[in-house]
């Protein structure tokens, strides 16, 4: 007499039961597919969060906003996030982290190019602010409530600048300054287009969008004062498009 299908499954059980290496073949051929399965639910809950912490901003965040637009099951957020705020840690810490990509920053910009290359960072700067305003205020009020995100937060800041405080030796051999102070130096030059662009896309100042000014001509700003405070003289004339005005601010002897 035939086997019904149902015994045929059950004698298929039966059989990898008695034999480990037929368990074995067939958790590899499905380990593979679950993890990949896994990273990519845990990858589209964390763009979710991006995209509601730009939207509405930290403190109204849900967990349900976030599975809603990743477009999963509420529980499924407990199986690769113990909280909220565990998720927006690590959703900003790697948003955070592309200011350390030296190699992408500065593609293409000769070494020698100064100018170049700190433009290349305040592009940089200046695009994460105009493109990710909900997300840059999301990143001040976790720094303010979160010590640890807050020296994290510090610390990335701090290594974002060791490419040229590392340079700043060779640059100025006769200068007379330890490591420390070099870091003093560029964290202040650095620091300085901090409060403007908070103030240009977070608080939306009246005063200063009182005419509109692009992300390009705000990069060219801040570079060229950052040039002119670390070199003492003004950038070459024919790399400026906006900032003219800003090289004719000299002492005169």
């Amino acid at each position: 007499m035939n086997k019904t299908h149902s015994q045929i499954a059950n004698t298929r059980t039966a059989t990898q039961q008695a034999d480990p290496r037929a368990l074995a073949r067939a958790d590899g051929q499905a380990g593979p597919v679950r993890r990949a399965k896994g990273i990519e639910a845990r990858a589209k809950l964390k763009r979710a969060a991006m995209l509601v912490l730009e939207q509405r901003g930290y403190h109204a965040m849900r967990i349900s906003d976030v599975t809603r637009e990743a477009g999963v099951a509420t529980g499924l957020f407990y199986h690769y996030f113990s909280d909220l705020k565990s998720l927006t840690i690590e959703v900003l810490g790697d948003f955070v982290a592309q200011s350390r990509e030296l190699e992408h920053i500065e593609r293409g910009v000769p070494r020698g190019d100064w100018f170049g290359r700190i433009l290349a960072h305040n592009r940089l700067v200046v695009s994460s602010y105009a493109s990710r305003p909900g997300l840059m205020r999301c990143l001040l009020q976790l720094a303010d409530e979160e010590p640890e995100f807050a020296s994290l937060l510090r610390d990335s800041f701090v290594e974002s600048l060791q490419w040229l405080v590392a340079r700043m030796p060779k640059l100025f051999p006769s200068g007379e300054f330890t490591d420390h102070q070099a870091l003093l130096m560029v964290y202040t030059l650095a620091g300085c287009g901090e409060t403007l662009l908070r103030d240009v896309y977070i608080n939306e100042d009246r005063a200063l969008l009182r005419v509109p000014v692009s992300e390009e001509e705000l990069a060219e700003l801040l570079s060229v004062m950052f040039y002119r405070g670390l070199f003492l003289q003004n950038p070459p004339a024919e790399r400026l498009q906006f900032t003219h005005y800003v090289t004719g601010i000299a002492i005169e002897d």
